[in-house]
């Protein structure tokens, strides 16, 4: 039995990939991915790493997009560890709607953490946050510290190329 996933269409990471969404969020590009800062900022500088190929899960992926993304997710961990004070960076990522998947397009989650996080050890969507929820949870709400954190990341990421 397939595993069930989130019904989005069309998809939004596909959208922005394809120009069609805003791109606000877009840290890096390269040939095979795009790194977007996460409008839910459970950390500040959270960012996900996405193929460009419309993969719906990790079982779709191919050899060569994921490696993509691993190569992708070590160049934004490294401007996140030179941007900003972190005690560590946790990497996470869900397949199908029981495991919390929102759009149907693979995505790798890249989180800098720092003690005294509001969300304890584990991924953010495990942690119980009661409505409303502040801005920086809301991602479809830009705010200056979000703006901040991708430009921070961007500059950071660039300084960082060869």
């Amino acid at each position: 039995m397939p595993i069930v996933l989130p019904i989005q269409d069309p998809c939004y990471f596909c959208e922005i990939i394809h120009g069609r969404a805003d791109r606000w969020n877009v840290v890096a590009e390269d040939a095979s991915t795009i790194t977007l800062l996460n409008g839910r900022q459970y950390e500040s500088g959270q960012s996900m790493v996405v193929p460009l190929r419309h993969a719906p899960t990790l079982l779709d992926l191919t050899a060569a997009d994921a490696a993509a993304v691993m190569a992708a997710a070590r160049r934004v961990m490294q401007a996140m560890i030179a941007a900003f004070d972190v005690d560590g960076v946790l990497l996470y990522q869900n397949n199908g709607v029981g495991s919390g998947q929102e759009v149907p397009h693979f995505h790798l989650h890249v989180v800098p953490r720092r003690s005294g996080s509001d969300w304890g050890l584990g991924p953010p969507h495990l942690a119980r946050l009661q409505p409303p929820r502040p801005p920086r949870l809301d991602f479809a709400l830009v705010t200056d510290e979000k703006r901040q954190a991708v430009e921070t990341l961007r500059r950071v990421y660039r300084a960082s190329l060869p």
